[in-house]
């Protein structure tokens, strides 16, 4: 066996992240119960922008996206939008 190979079967064992459709269907439920889903139309392009510029940042596209929401909603009322579960 190479040792390419080898390597690559040596990290899929020590992975703990559960894999198959029960693992699938587990994450879904968590996802469907904890979040709201939008859809974002933006300009072709400012998409790739807003990727880079977040990855600057250290934060993942939703969560750059996600701040400047909040931060919108902070400028135009005065209140912070804080995520509180139902």
């Amino acid at each position: 066996m190479s040792e390419d190979k080898k390597t690559a079967e040596q990290q899929e064992k020590k992975s703990t992240i559960p894999r198959g459709p029960a693992a699938t269907a587990a994450k879904n439920k968590y996802r469907d119960n904890n979040y709201d889903r939008a859809e974002l139309a933006i300009p072709k392009g400012m998409k790739a922008t807003i990727r880079e510029i977040a990855k600057q940042q250290g934060q993942s596209f939703n969560e750059y996206v996600c701040a400047a929401i909040k931060e919108k909603v902070q400028q135009d009322t005065g209140e912070e939008l804080a995520w509180e579960k139902k």
